[in-house]
């Protein structure tokens, strides 16, 4: 169920339960439920880039002892970040960053970092080779998944400034970013316009591939426990090939090369730390173009994909 509303989030429940050989009213009460549990959420994704706004930046902090969780409650309060997390080895924490604007990101660099931050690096990304949002758990047969899965589209950030959003598109973006699944009779009510209007302006917006709507879904409900960031220095005569290699692996969730001392930085998600050895050794480290890697192990998520996260019990 996970998987199907990874691939189409608004696909009815009665097109899941038909790629997947069940009832409808079967269907409908699984994902129903798991909604409700918050074990997976539907989000419209907004390709920020495609309406003008800047390319996200990642960040890497190092923090003042026992501050971890302080400091990770601040970026967790702003709207602008979409990822906090809290990691194991040369840094603490990482912080994703999709500015609304040139002048906020400023704002946030020089004045908006938490006092206990002790060092910073920021690193705008170059180019998304593929995203969180293309990923899925691989929990479908072939078959299954290509009565769901959508054509292929351009990567986040491939187009840049060529959609001007009409303030009621931007506020409906804003409405499908906490739900993806809502409804147009909902999304009518909630814009104050009518049914065929909010039908009209979602279509433009999923036509043009403003916003993308999945499933946002942890690894672990995918029996992936391990998931770690790789930071890669890469000869740049290698690196489309590198990028584009690493990007079609089942383990990469997001990839992007990016400024900085590292060209790559890479999140992935495996079933423990000796298959994340073994995709470090066989894999990565196979490659041509590939230098130093730093690996840095997830802690705790404290923000994913724009929300706030529950901490799961030990």
């Amino acid at each position: 169920m996970a998987c199907a509303l990874q691939l189409q989030g608004r696909a009815p429940w009665e097109q899941i339960a038909k790629a997947l050989e069940l009832s409808e009213r079967t269907v409908a009460r699984r994902g129903q439920r798991m909604l409700e549990e918050g074990l997976i959420r539907v989000v419209g994704l907004l390709d920020t880039q495609l309406i003008g706004r800047p390319a996200p930046v990642l960040l890497r902090l190092r923090v003042e002892p026992g501050r971890a969780r302080e400091v990770a409650a601040r970026f967790c309060g702003l709207r602008e970040i979409r990822t906090v997390m809290a990691l194991m080895g040369s840094f603490d924490h990482f912080v994703e960053v999709i500015p609304e604007s040139r002048t906020s990101l400023r704002t946030l660099l020089f004045d908006g970092l938490p006092p206990y931050v002790r060092s910073s690096s920021s690193h705008p990304v170059l180019r998304f080779y593929t995203g969180s949002h293309e990923w899925n758990g691989g929990a479908l047969t072939a078959a299954e998944e290509a009565a769901l899965r959508q054509p292929t589209r351009a990567p986040f950030g491939t187009r840049r400034g060529e959609v001007t959003l009409h303030p009621d598109a931007d506020r409906m973006a804003a409405l499908l970013a906490r739900d993806g699944r809502m409804s147009t009779s909902k999304l009518a009510s909630e814009l104050g316009v009518s049914q065929a209007t909010a039908s009209r302006r979602l279509a433009a917006l999923l036509e043009q591939e403003v916003i993308r709507v999945r499933a946002d879904v942890a690894p672990s409900v995918f029996g992936y426990t391990t998931e770690a960031l790789l930071w890669l220095n890469v000869d740049y005569d290698h690196l489309d090939t590198v990028g584009s290699t690493l990007s079609k692996r089942p383990e990469v969730l997001t990839l992007v090369s990016i400024t900085g001392d590292w060209q790559i930085c890479a999140h992935v998600a495996l079933r423990d730390p000796y298959d994340l050895q073994e995709f470090l050794t066989g894999v990565v480290g196979a490659l041509d173009g590939v230098g130093e890697i730093d690996v840095t192990v997830l802690l705790e998520v404290f923000k994913r994909g724009g929300f706030a996260v529950t901490p799961a019990a030990d």
